[in-house]
């Protein structure tokens, strides 16, 4: 009995230790969000992505598939392409089914 408790509780701090928790943005990676959000902003605005604006989507959805649970301005990665990718629908088909597609499934 002890011995399946030791294991139990060994197994359960490994798990929690190995997770390393959230993954902390660094300045570079939260101007890249910024930038997305930006780009997709203005997009909207005028009906189409400027160039270089599909670079700076890549880079945020490499960015959510790496750290999802990060959180720039109290949301998570995931929760900001839930919020970007739809508005990118009549913009631009590329990027509205790539981002939808990672806010349907997960950054994950």
């Amino acid at each position: 009995m002890r011995r399946g408790l030791g294991v139990a509780v060994t197994t359960a701090m490994l798990t929690v230790a190995g997770c390393g928790g959230v993954a902390e943005l660094d300045s570079g990676e939260v101007e890249t969000v910024n930038q997305a959000r930006s780009a997709v902003s203005e997009a909207r605005a005028s009906g189409t992505l400027k160039p270089g604006d599909g670079d700076t989507l890549t880079e945020f959805m490499i960015l959510c598939r790496e750290k999802p649970l990060s959180e720039v301005e109290g949301d998570t990665l995931r929760e900001t392409m839930d919020e970007l990718a739809p508005q990118l629908k009549g913009i631009d088909r590329e990027y509205f089914r790539k981002m939808d597609r990672l806010a349907t499934n997960g950054c994950d």
